[in-house]
């Protein structure tokens, strides 16, 4: 079987090759008139006025920054921000690029869970653990996974938790009156407490004649328990094709073939169209998945507030999905100022709380979640208290998981098989083997990498 690579499965020894391919082209972009070497632009300003700092990111990281902007100008008025959104896909690319050129990174660089891999093992970010920035004081303040994630394998902090993904299934209430359903969420819950049970609610949800399905895409069903973790064992040894993970694949396939579902991907302009007009019921997610609701995912000419609930993973309630994280590259000649703001924004609870409130986005530090907010109920979500459940999911109920620097690799090839098995009807057992098989020779120069670096 075969796999489609892209730049957040770059093993190590292909994102060597990519670097120095990259690096001729940064290096001339960097070069070329009009554009000024990071840091050099704003000398003027740092001599006599405030220093500007550029900072990195993807939608909807800028409202997350309105909401507490005006207490961080008020604080430090000797500090402006240059806040560039972009694609995800596309800011990651463009500061792969800046630090295997060794020019053109920002001051600040957002970074996704789904990428942090090909940052934590490769030179071109502060160690956020050294001087002036002394990042280990929070170490206990933070969750624990999130801070492992952003750990180089010879101990470097290379970026700073943000946010985790605490995760639920989102659901249409109108659509389950439509269908006849119950709506309210404990009556949602008690429909759909085993996976069984949640097929055959995705059945009455589902009418092809009206272009409506449960569910965008079975796969979910699989990746909800391996996103980004638990991929390998605590021994770092494959660990994809064990009993449970063959019986979710099981289960995926009866619900592709019961046609429940879309048949199409997350985040692709179909899925995007289905769920803005009612095509999609349900969509598991991590919380982040509300600020998306509430922000670039709404159509302009629909008002669904109120519309929407959320309701446990079967089964397994506690499931993570996402995070993010932010970094500054060695290149920055602002690196005080850069760590002011990320200290500001992830290290405080006020600055975090603010952020989640404004877009769904929990924060990985834990002080942050002594606050009456995570009581209150969202209006958007027909006043559940959708806060009070994310928090009891991240605190009560999310069990350790192994994280390890070749996860997004290995998830990527883990999601192309189980595709397949689902495309083609295969054997789940005989599939998920097969997985293994890949993953373990695809990440084997990954691995060596990594644990040289630990020193095992």
């Amino acid at each position: 079987m075969t796999t489609q690579l892209s730049l957040r499965a770059l093993s190590r020894r292909e994102f060597i090759r990519a670097s120095a391919l990259m690096a001729g082209g940064a290096l001339l972009a960097a070069c070329t008139p009009g554009m000024a070497p990071a840091g050099e632009e704003d000398m003027a300003a740092q001599e006599g006025g405030p220093t500007t700092i550029t900072v990195w990111g993807w939608p909807a990281a800028d409202v997350a920054y309105e909401s507490f902007l005006p207490d961080f100008k008020q604080v430090h008025p000797d500090i402006e921000l240059d806040i560039q959104m972009m694609p995800t896909a596309e800011e990651h690319d463009k500061l792969l690029t800046a630090l295997a050129a060794g020019a053109g990174a920002p001051d600040v660089g957002m970074i996704e869970i789904n990428y942090i891999d090909n940052f934590v093992v490769q030179g071109g970010l502060v160690n956020l653990l050294d001087d002036p920035f002394n990042a280990g004081q929070y170490k206990q303040d933070m969750v624990e996974y999130k801070w492992t994630q952003a750990t180089a394998p010879d101990g470097r902090l290379v970026a700073f938790p943000w946010d985790i993904g605490p995760a639920t299934y989102f659901y249409r209430r109108d659509l389950f009156e439509r269908a006849g359903l119950p709506s309210e969420p404990e009556e949602v819950e008690a429909l759909t407490s085993t996976w069984l049970d949640f097929i055959e609610v995705c059945k009455q949800l589902t009418n092809p004649a009206e272009n409506r399905w449960a569910i965008g895409n079975a796969s979910d069903i699989v990746y909800i328990y391996h996103a980004h973790r638990n991929l390998f064992d605590a021994d770092w040894n494959v660990a994809v094709n064990g009993p449970n993970t063959v019986r979710l694949l099981k289960l995926a396939q009866q619900a592709r073939e019961a046609g429940v579902d879309a048949k199409v991907s997350n985040w692709s302009p179909e899925w995007q169209t289905l769920l803005g007009n009612g095509g999609i019921a349900m969509q598991v997610a991590g919380c982040w998945f509300g600020g998306f609701l509430k922000g670039w995912l709404k159509p302009e000419d629909v008002d669904w507030s109120g519309q929407w609930g959320i309701f446990h993973v079967p089964e397994d309630p506690g499931q993570n999905w996402g995070g993010s994280f932010l970094a500054i590259p060695e290149q920055s000649q602002k690196k005080e100022a850069a760590w002011t703001f990320i200290e500001f924004a992830l290290a405080r609870k006020d600055s975090q709380n603010k952020m989640f409130e404004a877009v769904d986005y929990f924060p990985a530090y834990i002080p942050a979640f002594d606050d009456p907010l995570y009581q209150e109920p969202d209006p958007f979500f027909g006043g559940q208290q959708t806060r009070k459940i994310w928090i009891n999911i991240a605190l009560n109920l999310i069990e350790p998981f192994v994280t390890t620097p070749m996860d997004a690799q290995a998830e990527q090839l883990l999601m192309s098989y189980v595709t397949q098995a689902l495309d083609q009807g295969l054997d789940a057992q005989q599939v998920l083997d097969e997985a293994a098989r890949e993953i373990e020779q695809q990440t084997a120069f990954d691995r060596e990498e990594a644990e040289r670096m630990r020193g095992r």
